[in-house]
């Protein structure tokens, strides 16, 4: 079904109108291009084969939308398509292919630029070689009324499937990437579900971890704090699973997992919800919330040495462990009275 618009309504309106009319009288030509493809991803993967050519405005360059500013040209199929004709025969062609799933036509800003796209059920359609799932993601998350808010609400599977489900993408472009993240995924959940990181899990979620982390500023600022929360949860978490392990208890007490609250995160394995994520980032700040967590992961031995070690590991892949790599000042130094670093020692004693 093509529904109205996520955004830019004025022009999307006016283009969204178009297709519809041309769906209904079956027009032979999007008709010949979905009586092509088999289903709606071939269809995807053909349109994001095409050669790009993209609008200058030239007048003699058309058909064009007017009620777009600056019109936008308009050819439904096209060869050299840009990213709204992209849009705009996904739309049309997919529609005669499968009318089942709910598609409109955004606009989201991205790494690149402004861009238009559909989303089917919801979910952006990657139609531009040029352009991350992520990217459009991230835009479109950017765009609704959400970034705005306050407090964001994520289960805590959700939110750790999230951060998998980030570092997918980048992922396969590593040798043995999508395996990584699955190993990593798997590890993390176990943790949720009370079971201690074992160290053949620790390069799996730390290459998860960085994947999602760089992926993440897709999202705004609040992209970031989520990764953050999530690492400073699955920390508690998995400290108090290998205690109940190392004491010897039996499977039925490690599934009763405790509570971990975090100013006013509260995360509970039994699927409670996290409350307020943007306004931990936002109050306790990013700089004290990694330096806590160096501190933390100095007093569980893990030595600013090992953490260099493992930095430099995910540097010759491109990756970073980012402001966690630095070893915490030392007591007594300059470094160690800055507002951060303060901060951070304080909040690892409430950890």
């Amino acid at each position: 079904m093509i529904a109205a618009p996520h955004n830019d309504r004025t022009c999307l309106d006016a283009i969204t109108e178009h297709l519809a009319a041309r769906v209904r009288a079956r027009d032979p030509e999007i008709a010949r291009v979905a009586e092509a493809h088999a289903d709606t991803r071939a269809l995807a993967d053909w349109i994001r084969s095409l050669p790009q050519r993209d609008d200058d405005g030239l007048p003699d360059d058309g058909p064009k939308v007017d009620a777009c500013e600056p019109a936008q040209r308009l050819r439904v199929p096209a060869r050299d398509p840009n990213c709204v004709e992209r849009a705009a025969l996904y739309l049309a062609a997919a529609e005669l292919i499968d009318d089942g799933p709910v598609r409109q036509l955004a606009t989201a800003r991205t790494p690149g630029g402004l861009h238009t796209f559909p989303i089917e059920d919801g979910e952006p359609v990657v139609l531009d070689p040029d352009v991350s799932r992520n990217a459009l993601a991230g835009g479109l998350f950017r765009s609704q009324a959400l970034r705005n808010s306050e407090t964001l609400a994520l289960a805590p599977e959700d939110l750790i499937d999230w951060l998998a489900d980030l570092a997918a993408e980048p992922a396969a472009g590593f040798a043995h990437g999508a395996a990584r993240v699955e190993r990593g995924h798997r590890a993390l959940r176990g943790v949720l579900a009370g079971r201690p990181l074992c160290v053949a899990d620790v390069r799996d979620v730390a290459f998860l971890l960085a994947l999602a982390r760089r992926e993440a500023r897709l999202w705004g600022p609040v992209g970031p704090r989520l990764v953050a929360t999530a690492v400073h949860a699955v920390d508690r978490l998995d400290q108090a699973a290998a205690a109940r392990w190392q004491a010897g208890l039996g499977e039925a007490t490690r599934r009763n997992a405790p509570e971990l609250a975090l100013g006013d995160l509260r995360l509970r394995p039994d699927g409670k919800l996290l409350a307020a994520l943007g306004r931990v980032g936002g109050r306790i700040g990013a700089g004290a919330a990694i330096e806590a967590l160096r501190v933390k992961l100095a007093a569980l031995g893990l030595a600013p040495q090992l953490l260099t070690g493992l930095e430099r590991e995910l540097q010759r892949e491109g990756l970073s462990l980012g402001p966690l790599a630095k070893p915490p000042p030392m007591i007594g130094s300059l470094g160690a009275i800055t507002p951060e670093a303060i901060a951070g020692r304080w909040l690892a004693t409430k950890l």
